[in-house]
């Protein structure tokens, strides 16, 4: 009892770390974006949708001979971070938002048809995991080109008054400040995993339920934090630009490298089940792109693609 007292205080304790360290976070790196004129869109996804965590975990998978965990974790984690953290943001906000550049669905789309190939084709894996790589070094230096405000469209919201204020204060500061609130944002996401793990085994709660449910939304927790912190401050750019960087990260980097090692994974029909409600989580966020806000209407219909994901692959468990 008392281990599971400990273990709760430090899940809590957690997400308190988390939530403070998004304010020290997003209120620094919006100056930052004002002091350097940079794309708050393409920040967030150069800072926030880099996810070394999860490429560590497809990667070890990988090394181990678990081909299916390692691709696995790469599509579920990315089903998971697309539908989540949009879900419960619209729950209670309106998620307005510049479209997206037309550049980043080309990426992405490039890298859903690499993915299908990977394991549609004998030896597909080697070769898609090169692929994949060379197009996050494109992303990367497509993003280095255009990452002020003005090559994306896009302005902060600071009067004029505030924005001389903001360029005349602290850079270096504020560059510590906000890697302190990164910091701090890795490790509090750390301990919860870690707290959660441990609440879970003492309760000995199902492995497909803490599988699934728990770890899917604990390993998100950072992101579901930042876009809703990022939406109250007017800085939703940043939030939701780490989650599309994100989902580039894992169907790139995280697939990529886990592809390479693996070298050829043999066809299962889960593998096509769970690569086609990617695919529609994709589609529908460019259609949602163009109308440049989120509802809750949508944020239900993302979440019915969550639900049809467990579904899914809880019943190909079974059998």
């Amino acid at each position: 009892m008392l281990n599971l007292i400990v273990w709760l205080a430090l899940f809590i304790g957690s997400y308190v770390v988390i939530y403070f360290a998004a304010d020290l976070f997003l209120d620094n790196l919006k100056d930052l974006c004002v002091i350097y004129n940079l794309s708050p869109f393409i920040i967030g996804m150069l800072i926030l949708g880099i996810d070394p965590e999860e490429s560590i975990a497809s990667i070890i998978a990988a090394i181990n001979g678990l081909p299916y965990i390692s691709f696995g974790n790469v599509v579920g984690n990315s089903i998971i971070a697309m539908t989540l953290p949009i879900f419960l943001t619209v729950l209670f906000y309106t998620l307005n938002f510049k479209a997206i550049s037309k550049f980043y669905f080309v990426i992405l789309y490039i890298l859903l048809i690499n993915l299908l190939c990977s394991f549609i084709f004998r030896s597909g894996m080697f070769v898609s995991g090169i692929i994949a790589i060379g197009m996050y070094i494109i992303y990367v230096l497509r993003n280095l080109k255009y990452r002020t405000q003005e090559n994306m469209g896009e302005t902060l919201d600071y009067s004029e008054g505030k924005l001389i204020g903001k360029r005349n204060s602290s850079k270096v500061k504020k560059i510590i400040l906000t890697s302190l609130g990164l910091v701090f944002i890795f490790i509090g996401g750390e301990i919860l995993i870690l707290s959660a793990d441990h609440i879970m085994d003492i309760l000995q709660l199902p492995e497909v339920f803490f599988g699934f449910i728990i770890i899917g939304f604990v390993t998100n927790v950072e992101e579901l934090t930042l876009i809703i912190k990022s939406v109250k401050k007017k800085a939703v750019e940043i939030g939701f630009g780490g989650i599309i960087g994100k989902l580039i990260w894992n169907l790139s980097i995280s697939f990529g490298i886990s592809g390479i090692i693996i070298g050829n994974l043999f066809y299962e029909i889960i593998l096509l089940w769970n690569w086609l409600i990617l695919f529609l989580i994709i589609l529908f966020l460019n259609y949602s792109s163009k109308k440049e806000l989120f509802t809750r209407r949508d944020g239900l219909i993302l979440m019915s693609f969550f639900v049809i994901f467990l579904a899914i692959n809880i019943v190909f468990a079974a059998f």
